[in-house]
């Protein structure tokens, strides 16, 4: 199916006639315009051209009448009160067979008519025009309308915990398992009715019974796994809020609030160290630390009184070795001419040497002084600078302490946003055992789902073996009871089947749209419930919560389109603010991946900020035909103009038109 026109006369800020053709040969229609300018509006014309009362846009409004919904829709500027919305498509683009429906209604009268019109090829169709409805069904199925036609606002609302009912309800008619449902209760209706004139009136009558039960059962078990997913939802929406309370808490200054006697009793702790730290300070500059002003000082002293004291040393060895020397002359009444030459001559080397005694200190003081240079100073120096450390740190400490004390808090806020944490908390409190609660009665009725499912085959067992096949009747209820219990055999094999081709389908469109390829590896669904399952490369379950709001739309863009090439019809796709939510890398997977392949013609609703410059220059070889909503603000109406954005510019720096 391809849109060829749309024509909308006085139809919401539509005035007059406005008309548009789409006769590109690419597959991506763009029409861009500001907010409010009629991009919504536009495609409630197409499902309102379609479905008429059907459409959902219509059900998802606040009219409670189809007339009023019309009526209010009438563009009153040329005073005619007169309206319609007109659709040109063709159902194979291979051919040129053409349909036309037009919708037409005036808002003048006290109750609101539409007449409607079908054309075929240009000729007036009376059995289309008395039976649209059922043809369009044949088409497409309202029900599965939003899967082509849909809003990007609204995708975000479908990234649920869990599959909503609704959808449930609309995969299972795509995926044509919904049928078998119809004819299950349809025989069912069928048995009933003969049940009545048959023998066994009684024995069908109490299976009638059972087959209730059981189907009460099967549906208050549905109501409580929707109870359990409601909940479920509730908690994390709940746990979000304490998160952001807290947040708030936190950033009003409610940490300090609450840990305010901790940093006092902190700040005396490190206040203490400090003032010990400047004492053990003071102690060690009171002894010896000041001589590391003079440390080179000393040193020279130290060497000179060295130098000082071998002098003095050689000098007392000269005087004692002449002693000597004249001792042993006398006593040996011998020459002693070379040992005192060898005196003489050490002596005389001293001499040249030519020590000045300057400090002339004592052995002690030359020991205390080598001390004081190779020992004490390096170690006083090292308890300063531990001492010193010691209290830098802990000044830093308190000072960041005093900071945060010093913060001006607002404690009228602060006590609002804690009540309101307690309240929450108290809430998730409730939701919890609400939980728990609704779990352990889930399991009670799964038993009793179980027990009557149980019964009711065991019954209708019972039953069939006795009934005798000699009456229609009798032949009729067998052999219905029968097929029922083929198609419901038939029927969970079948879902499973197209579930699992439709989860295989939505994994490989999930991975061509998804930056992080990394995050889920494979799509599994759920073959009874149609839950979705995401897992990671490893096999292990990804949390839905986890996934950003953005990554949650991208999933459900990925369901649409898996479920629109499993269905295999050829329809138009149709987005209305395609972008929202959603980061640039998000942006370009569907504007590179998802716009020209999602079908044959893809019609895009965009603002200039979400479709900008960039993104246009990326696309812009898949458009065929481009369109922009302008709006009259002296008249208050929309016209429409071809090209996208015509004559405006670009800032590239924001990305906005100027």
């Amino acid at each position: 199916m391809i849109i060829t026109r749309l024509s909308l006369k006085n139809f919401g800020v539509y005035a007059g006639l406005n008309t548009f053709e789409f006769n590109g040969s690419k597959p991506i229609v763009l029409i861009g315009g500001m907010n409010g300018r009629g991009k919504t509006t536009f495609l409630e014309a197409v499902l309102l051209a379609l479905y008429g009362a059907n459409s959902f846009a219509y059900h998802e409004s606040k009219y409670k009448t189809y007339g009023q919904y019309l009526k209010a829709y009438v563009n009153t500027a040329d005073n005619s009160l007169e309206a319609y919305v007109e659709l040109e498509f063709k159902l194979d683009p291979t051919t040129n067979e053409r349909y036309l429906i037009n919708r037409s209604w005036s808002g003048a009268g006290q109750r609101t008519r539409e007449k409607i019109v079908v054309k075929k090829d240009g000729e007036y169709s009376v059995f289309l025009t008395d039976n649209w409805s059922l043809f369009v069904e044949n088409i497409l199925p309202s029900g599965l309308s939003n899967f082509f036609f849909f809003d990007g606002e609204k995708i975000a609302e479908l990234a649920v915990e869990n599959t909503s009912t609704q959808m449930k309800e609309s995969i299972k008619a795509l995926l044509g398992v919904s049928v078998l449902d119809v004819l299950e209760n349809d025989l069912s209706r069928i048995i009933s009715k003969v049940a009545k004139n048959s023998e066994n009136h009684m024995a069908t009558k109490e299976l009638d019974l059972l087959r209730d039960k059981k189907n009460q059962a099967d549906v208050a078990l549905q109501l409580s796994d929707e109870r359990l997913r409601e909940i479920g939802s509730q908690i994390e929406e709940n746990q979000k809020k304490i998160e952001k309370a807290r947040l708030d808490y936190s950033s009003k200054g409610g940490d300090v609030v609450t840990q305010r006697q901790d940093l006092f009793t902190q700040r005396s702790t490190l206040k203490a160290q400090v003032d010990q730290g400047k004492e053990q300070l003071i102690a060690v500059s009171a002894g010896e630390l000041p001589l590391l002003l003079v440390k080179d000082l000393i040193s020279d002293i130290y060497w000179q009184a060295q130098k000082e004291h071998e002098a003095k040393i050689t000098g007392y060895a000269i005087e004692k070795m002449n002693a000597m020397a004249k001792d042993y002359a006398l006593a040996n009444s011998a020459a002693i001419g070379s040992v005192k030459d060898f005196i003489d001559f050490v002596q005389k080397k001293s001499q040249e040497e030519g020590i000045e005694f300057i400090y002339d200190i004592s052995d002690q003081a030359l020991y205390l002084i080598g001390s004081l240079l190779n020992n004490k100073l390096i170690k006083e120096k090292g308890e300063a600078l531990r001492s010193m450390a010691v209290i830098q740190k802990n000044q830093a400490k308190i000072n960041e302490i005093d900071s945060y004390l010093s913060v001006d808090i607002d404690e009228n806020a602060l006590s609002k946003i804690y009540k309101q944490i307690k309240s929450l908390e108290a809430e998730s409190i409730d939701l919890q055992v609400a939980l728990e609660a609704e779990e352990k009665k889930r399991t009670a009725l799964h038993g009793e789902a179980i027990r009557a499912s149980s019964e009711y085959s065991k019954f209708v067992e019972e039953l069939l073996s006795n009934l005798e096949l000699n009456d229609d009747s009798d032949r009729i209820i067998k052999y219905a009871h029968q097929a029922n219990s083929i198609l419901e055999a038939y029927k969970i094999r079948l879902q499973e089947r197209k579930v699992g081709v439709l989860a295989k389908t939505m994994t490989t469109c999930y991975k061509k749209l998804a930056n992080k390829k990394n995050l889920i590896n494979t799509i599994e669904m759920d073959a009874k419930t149609l839950d979705f399952i995401y897992r990671n490369s490893d096999g292990y379950i990804v949390p839905k919560e986890s996934l950003s709001a953005g990554e949650k739309q991208l999933m459900v863009i990925s369901l649409l389109w898996a479920l629109a090439i499993c269905s295999k019809k050829k329809l138009p796709v149709i987005i209305d603010t395609p972008l929202s939510r959603m980061d640039s890398n998000h942006r370009i997977s569907l504007i590179t991946t998802y716009f020209p392949n999602a079908s044959d013609q893809t019609i895009i609703l965009s603002t200039d900020s979400e479709i900008d410059h960039n993104y246009y220059e990326l696309m812009k070889d898949n458009v065929g035909d481009e369109y922009t909503l302008e709006y009259d603000d002296d008249n208050k109406r929309s016209t429409i103009t071809r090209g996208y954005f015509l004559g405006e510019k670009y800032d590239n720096k924001t990305n906005q038109t100027v």
